[in-house]
């Protein structure tokens, strides 16, 4: 797994901070393996699945139960620290939601690399459906599947 080279752009105090208090305010304990969960996230720069971070964490010589991984992914996934995305079938995907705010995805279904990808175009659409059904946007998803120009010499499918 890839680490991010400007850890400092992700402020980890402050989302301790936000998780610390909806852990309280659901009335979850505040335990030191949670944090550490939260600590590993914010090193990587790419989508990760609960099983890669937990091997990861692993690698990095922390103790740690699965079973530990997968419900603090939950809770960070419940108080908006981490986005879950689901690519196709395969298994959920989380990424920072502070990493890359508002963007969307493009898919390649043949080597499976991800595009993060931000379009103005795509707020806007949002923006006048909402409007025209009575509601007010909180947030989207998108995500495009497509197939690489090349699939056969595509760097990604090794």
């Amino acid at each position: 797994m890839n680490k991010e080279s400007t850890t400092e752009s992700i402020n980890v105090e402050e989302l301790k901070k936000q998780f610390s208090d909806y852990l309280r305010k659901k009335k979850y304990r505040n335990t030191l393996e949670r944090y550490l969960v939260l600590d590993r996230i914010a090193e990587l720069d790419q989508h990760f699945s609960a099983d890669e971070l937990y091997v990861y964490m692993l690698n990095s010589g922390d103790k740690i139960s699965r079973a530990t991984v997968y419900s603090t992914l939950d809770l960070l996934s419940n108080c908006r620290i981490l986005m879950k995305h689901r690519f196709q079938s395969e298994s959920a995907k989380f990424e920072l939601a502070s990493r890359l705010p508002h963007h969307d995805h493009l898919i390649c279904i043949e080597c499976g690399h991800i595009i993060e990808f931000r379009d103005p175009s795509v707020e806007s659409i949002q923006q006048k459906v909402c409007e025209q059904f009575g509601f007010e946007p909180i947030e989207h998803s998108l995500q495009l599947f497509a197939v690489c120009k090349d699939p056969r010499h595509c760097e990604h499918n090794q």
